[in-house]
């Protein structure tokens, strides 16, 4: 059972680089390195969901009230 408990969750993020820098045959401060990045990748995603969602919301918006004014340009009289 210990062997499936992860020792190096208790490492700190520079604690961990230390380790792997004097043992960098051994893989698993490499793997624990990019389980932690993918999970900071993951959660940053989640942050900026609503500010990509809204960016969609304003350029359909600028879209659509350019092909407003585009439209009553060629149909107004000359």
């Amino acid at each position: 059972m210990s062997a499936s408990i992860n020792q190096l969750t208790n490492l700190s993020d520079d604690e961990l680089v230390a380790w792997h820098s004097q043992h960098p045959m051994d893989n698993h401060y490499l793997t624990e390195m990019m389980h932690r990045h993918m999970n900071a990748s993951a959660d940053l995603g989640n942050k900026i969901w609503w500010l990509n969602f809204l960016l969609l919301v304003f350029t359909v918006a600028i879209t659509g009230l350019t092909g407003v004014l585009v439209w009553t340009a060629f149909r107004a009289p000359k």
